[in-house]
């Protein structure tokens, strides 16, 4: 299992990945403004919350919350099985009627059965925490 930033949201990435046969779960943002704008489309709020959990620490409050929505078609980038929807909603603990909301999008692609929204929701976790540290 590889989970990468933006970055490495590319055509060549996936096709070296597949080649060799890892799985992967990558962010979407504006470098692929295409693949951003569908999957800002998809119809998240017929989508049920897979995951949800809450943090506290560094003087904050954080909830995120986890869509995913299986893929057939419709999504112009190879091998998506899966899109996902993560909404982090923070509040300063100093400012506790002050929320902030940012939406994130990620595509996989594993199949519904072979990782539970909880799985895709700890990845995904792991993956900013190593960020997090790194800069």
């Amino acid at each position: 299992m590889v989970t990468a930033d933006a970055l490495h949201c590319q055509r060549d990435h996936v096709a070296y990945l597949a080649e060799r046969g890892a799985h992967w779960i990558l962010t979407v943002k504006g470098n692929q403004p295409s693949l951003h704008a569908q999957l800002a489309r998809l119809p998240w709020r017929a989508v049920p919350d897979g995951a949800r959990d809450s943090d506290r620490g560094h003087g904050r409050r954080e909830i995120h919350t986890l869509k995913i929505l299986s893929i057939s078609t419709g999504i112009n980038f190879p091998n998506v099985a899966q899109a996902l929807q993560i909404r982090r909603r923070r509040r300063r603990l100093d400012q506790p009627k002050r929320f902030t909301t940012e939406t994130v999008y990620a595509i996989t692609d594993l199949l519904v059965h072979q990782a539970k929204p909880a799985h895709l929701a700890t990845w995904l976790r792991g993956h900013w925490s190593i960020e997090n540290k790194v800069h």
